[in-house]
């Protein structure tokens, strides 16, 4: 008999939707402060993506959701075919290079470790 014009318990409410979405997505859909979105990528760029996660011990979906933090924070999307700098570091990467053409802020190239020693000790 169907749930069409019955009580049903909780429990005979769940089976229903089990048979087609697994529990443990159903567990975390009733979390109401997320929601889940499909994305459609390349299988090399998910792997590669996941390795990467893996290898600095985050779940991909943290890597994703600070992807769209990121994006909502500054509103805006880079698409380029170079890679780009932040705002930030161009700027100080700017100052640096005045400073490098005014002489300002950059020390003597040493050749021997003794020379550097020294250095180190006059400070």
């Amino acid at each position: 008999m169907g749930l069409v014009g019955s009580n049903p318990t909780p429990s005979a409410r769940i089976s229903c939707f089990t048979k087609y979405i697994p529990l443990y997505i159903l567990r975390y859909m009733n979390n109401l402060d997320k929601t889940i979105i499909n994305l459609k990528v390349s299988k090399n760029l998910k792997h590669e993506a996941q390795e990467l996660a893996d290898e600095i011990g985050v779940p991909l979906t943290t890597v994703i959701t600070a992807g769209l933090k990121e994006f909502v924070r500054s509103r805006s999307l880079t698409v380029s075919a170079f890679p780009r700098l932040k705002p930030e570091i161009e700027k100080e990467l700017g100052e640096a290079i005045e400073d490098y053409k005014k002489g300002k802020n950059v020390s003597r190239v040493y050749s021997k470790p003794d020379e550097v020693a020294a250095r180190l000790s006059s400070l």
